[in-house]
């Protein structure tokens, strides 16, 4: 019984460091996201399409849109990855229809 009772124990204060650990990298996760905020940069995910006449790569933002960028690096060209960038609107035709044409002016692997 009181192996039991110890055991027990161990097993909850195991579990209540590990969600001590969780909050404070859910608190440190979002400092870094307020800097980069502050710093202008903006939150995105890359996007690969092989459907024909969408845009190969786009980069999809957390409110839904899509930005194509044509001096996107090829660094920067895997589906799924998360990035931070800064970026301004271009002038030109949409290649494609889901995604605005913008000019990367910075990015960074998030």
């Amino acid at each position: 019984m009181i192996k039991l009772t110890l055991i027990s124990s161990l097993i909850l204060m195991m579990a209540c460091n590990g969600a001590k650990e969780t909050t404070a990298q859910v608190v440190e996760d979002m400092s870094q996201q307020n800097e980069m905020i502050a710093k202008g940069f903006t939150k995105g995910t890359i996007v690969y399409s092989d459907i024909e006449g969408d845009c190969e790569y786009t980069i999809k933002l957390e409110d839904g849109r899509f930005f194509e960028s044509l001096d996107l690096k090829e660094d920067f060209m895997k589906d799924g990855m998360i990035v931070w960038f800064t970026y301004g609107p271009l002038r030109r035709m949409n290649k494609c229809t889901k995604a605005n044409p913008v000019g990367i002016k910075e990015m960074l692997k998030g």
